[in-house]
């Protein structure tokens, strides 16, 4: 595989599971120095024992609540002191709140998927950009949803922070540009991870993933099947990339299609 960041540094947020855990693999595979942020801090320090266990290169794991300013903060202060600069920054942590209309929320489900979702991504950006911003430029990628654009029943709180994540990720990409800082966003599409294997172990976790993943396994896309995370983390390393060096105040739908239907 080709080394598109060697040396560079990489923050990823949510980096213990999913789509921020494959990102943090394939980041580090293409030769960066990975910090996993979770707010589950034994999940982020698994995600760099595997990547130091492949043969990875040095990488940090950092038990962080994103919906805590202060703790962003000396997050990000620990990055500055490990390594001193940081060339991309994934927003991938994120919550889901049990899916009902908004007659129905209360204010604490509000509360907490703005804080974690819409706030989260504004303090990481807040205390990590500053450390983009050494006259090399670098790229913020953030992780909104499909959902951001679609009608549908039930998900207004989620699919609320994921349309203000990609309105952010416009106006982010309008403020840093003179920095030569590039700003995207992906939305993702179904993508199995942890949240829909559920209690599944062993051979029935496994069967459960290649059904769903391969064609034939829903009918909400062209492609007929849902998402693995190595997938998304494809396409958001290529967003963090100097590949994408004309790309930026974009969200990519990475959905199989769905977003066309």
């Amino acid at each position: 595989m080709s080394q598109r960041f060697q040396n560079d540094v990489a923050v990823v947020t949510g980096g213990g599971a999913g789509i921020g855990a494959a990102t943090c693999r394939r980041l580090a595979r293409e030769g960066a120095h990975v910090v996993a942020v979770d707010w589950d801090g034994e999940s982020a320090e698994e995600t760099v024992d595997a990547i130091h266990r492949d043969g990875g290169p040095e990488s940090l794991a950092i038990e962080t609540d994103v919906s805590d300013e202060s703790a962003v903060a000396e997050m990000a202060d620990r990055v500055d002191e490990r390594f001193g600069a940081v060339d991309a920054l994934v927003n991938n942590a994120g919550i889901r709140v049990d899916p009902k209309p908004v007659t129905e929320a209360d204010e604490a489900s509000w509360d907490r998927v703005l804080d974690v979702n819409l706030k989260g991504t504004a303090f990481c950006s807040k205390h990590l950009v500053p450390l983009i911003d050494d006259g090399s430029g670098g790229a913020v990628v953030n992780v909104a949803s499909v959902g951001a654009g679609w009608a549908r029943e039930n998900w207004a709180q989620y699919d609320a922070t994921k349309g203000g994540i990609v309105s952010m990720t416009h106006d982010m990409a309008c403020d840093h540009a003179d920095q030569d800082i590039r700003v995207n966003a992906v939305s993702p599409g179904w993508v199995i991870t942890e949240y829909h294997v559920g209690d599944r172990t062993g051979q029935a976790a496994r069967e459960f993933v290649d059904e769903k993943t391969t064609r034939g396994g829903s009918d909400e896309n062209i492609l007929e099947r849902a998402a693995k995370p190595d997938e998304l983390a494809a396409a958001i390393c290529f967003l963090a990339s100097d590949e994408a060096s004309f790309l930026t105040g974009v969200n990519v739908p990475v959905d199989g299609g769905a977003s066309v239907i």
